[in-house]
């Protein structure tokens, strides 16, 4: 094993010249994040109404109408 050391250490010694490369290393530009599929300023879907907001819809909406005004009446007496 020494002898096999010893030849690998003349070669070594041998052809160590020290070359510069031909072309020069060049930096590539990294590339952009793509933007995340989940956006976090808006969101994906319209929130639904609150049930306040809905009563007071309802009760704007049936503000004129007497049939409406009558069903009530019948079902909380």
């Amino acid at each position: 094993m020494g002898n096999k050391l010893k030849r690998y250490e003349k070669f070594i010694k041998e052809n160590a010249v020290e070359v510069e490369p031909m072309v020069k290393p060049t930096t590539t530009p990294t590339p952009t994040r793509r933007k995340s599929p989940l956006r976090k300023d808006k969101p994906s879907v319209t929130p639904k109404p609150k049930a306040e907001d809905v009563a007071q819809r309802f009760l704007e909406l049936t503000k004129d109408n007497n049939r409406v005004k009558s069903l009530l009446k019948k079902k909380y007496k």
